[in-house]
């Protein structure tokens, strides 16, 4: 790469928390202390997480204080196995609740579960959304407004060994390190993209980070990816359209 084009790459970071977890408060302090964006898709009237333990209406405008809310359904509710039109009305109301919690329009998305289709797209559209985020990950790439693409989920995968080999340049032990640790693959991923440019997105669930006791991984790719001159830290809804 020549020293015209690495001054021209922009490397954008930006992070998303789903589901509205009580939990959320404490991510929320470790992305304050390390200066990084964030959007939390809080699905309000979550069926998945019990009324206790779900982010009360002020913890939520707590949160939007400091970071974006977007939007997750009213419920939560798997958008395929719903009609069309309920589907629709579960983003519609979804947004509406949070948009008179916050006072503020709520412009991002999150597809629940990461599971929609074309008609959804639609649908996010049609209600207001301007972005929206689904769970496909190990890309760099901007990708298309309304199904936006992930680099890094905060969890381990056991699909990710082709990944983890393709990164690791053939090496089993590094390979073997970047397939065990989210965190070590977190971290090449990131420095892939301060080589080359893009978006570096790093995604999960504070109750997912906390079941299997990973603060300190994440805050540890917190460390690693913070305060880097040059780059951009923004919420989903600032993305820029990277070529």
């Amino acid at each position: 790469m020549t020293a015209e084009a690495r001054a021209h790459r922009r490397v954008v970071v930006t992070t998303s928390w789903d589901d509205g977890h009580r939990l959320d408060d404490r991510l929320a302090g470790l992305l304050d202390r390390y200066g990084i964006a964030g959007t939390f898709y809080i699905a309000p009237r979550n069926v998945e997480i019990a009324a206790r333990d779900r982010l009360s209406p002020a913890g939520v405008r707590r949160l939007a204080e400091r970071f974006e809310i977007g939007g997750h359904t009213l419920t939560h509710r798997r958008l395929p196995r719903l009609t069309d039109r309920a589907a629709a009305d579960e983003m519609r109301a979804g947004k509406e609740e949070l948009e008179g919690t916050v006072g503020t329009a709520v412009t991002s998305f999150c597809y629940p579960r990461g599971e929609y289709t074309a008609a959804h797209i639609d649908s996010a559209r049609a209600v207001g959304f301007r972005r929206a985020r689904t769970v496909r990950r190990n890309s760099l790439a901007a990708g298309p407004p309304l199904e936006l693409p992930t680099t890094v989920h905060a969890c381990a995968h056991r699909v990710d060994g082709p990944v983890a080999l393709r990164l690791a340049r053939g090496r089993p032990r590094t390979a073997a390190r970047l397939f065990l640790q989210w965190d070590e693959l977190a971290l090449r991923w990131f420095d892939l993209c301060l080589e080359r440019g893009g978006v570096f997105h790093l995604w999960g669930h504070s109750w997912e980070v906390d079941a299997h006791r990973d603060w300190h991984r994440l805050e540890r790719v917190l460390t690693h990816i913070s305060g880097r001159p040059g780059v951009s830290y923004l919420p989903n809804r600032n993305l820029p359209d990277l070529a």
